[in-house]
């Protein structure tokens, strides 16, 4: 009985190898990013409202703007065969951190504030994936902002 069981054990053994093979191959993987947009709100307002300052960036030679964390953004995930994989929100800085089944590429959505960009990417640069949502107007920003100027 016991020679039949450990030639059984031994007949398994590449297959047991095969199958944990297979599975480590579809494993699950970590695309970690963020997201960020560009408004000429003063930082200081912006904080008290929840939005993190990143920092100030310049263009147009004197031109400057600031940049802040996209807070609750929303973020989906499709496979290459354009399958949602994945779904989540950044956090207070702009971060998020989504797992999703291995695939030669990904589709990233970032969704905030009525502005949505799609980006096709290469699994290498989806695990470290920067969303720049562009720039938002005063205006807009003051449409969901609550504008008591009480700061």
């Amino acid at each position: 009985m016991r020679k039949v069981f450990l030639s059984v054990c031994r007949g398994l053994l590449p297959a047991l190898f095969i199958f944990i093979s297979a599975v480590s191959a579809a494993a699950d993987v970590t695309i970690n990013g963020s997201a960020y947009f560009k408004c000429n709100f003063i930082s200081t307002y912006m904080e008290k409202h929840g939005y993190s300052y990143i920092r100030e960036v310049s263009y147009n030679d004197n031109m400057k703007t600031n940049v802040f964390a996209a807070r609750d953004a929303t973020v989906i995930i499709k496979d290459g065969s354009d399958n949602i994989v994945g779904y989540g929100r950044t956090d207070r800085n702009g971060n998020f951190s989504i797992s999703v089944p291995r695939d030669e590429s990904y589709q990233i959505i970032v969704r905030f504030h009525g502005q949505e960009i799609k980006k096709q990417v290469p699994y290498s640069e989806a695990r470290r994936f920067v969303a720049d949502l562009g720039y938002f107007s005063t205006e807009k920003v003051g449409g969901w902002i609550d504008s008591g100027l009480n700061w």
